[in-house]
């Protein structure tokens, strides 16, 4: 979460506290400690998922494939060159 968010472990903590308190996020019994969606959690994902499916469909829907593709080699080479920025 950290390293994808790139945010520190306490901001990391403070989402997950967040997400515990608002019913989102429990601790399954017998897990050990780790973390899982609650019913609640569940269905909040789902429509997060569902909207952002809805409008990457209006966003990208109709372009074509090869240029959907130069895109996306174009997105991972900036996000790596981010990255490597972040890192030095």
């Amino acid at each position: 979460m950290t390293a994808t968010l790139k945010i520190d472990a306490a901001a990391a903590l403070a989402v997950l506290a967040e997400l515990t308190t608002a019913g989102l996020l429990a601790e399954p019994s017998g897990e050990g400690g780790r973390l899982g969606l609650t019913d609640a959690g569940r269905a909040r994902h789902e429509a997060i998922r569902a909207a952002v499916g809805e409008l990457t469909a209006r966003l990208y829907g109709g372009l074509p494939a090869e240029d959907l593709a130069a895109a996306a080699r174009v997105l991972t080479a900036v996000t790596a060159r981010a990255d490597a920025e972040l890192a030095g």
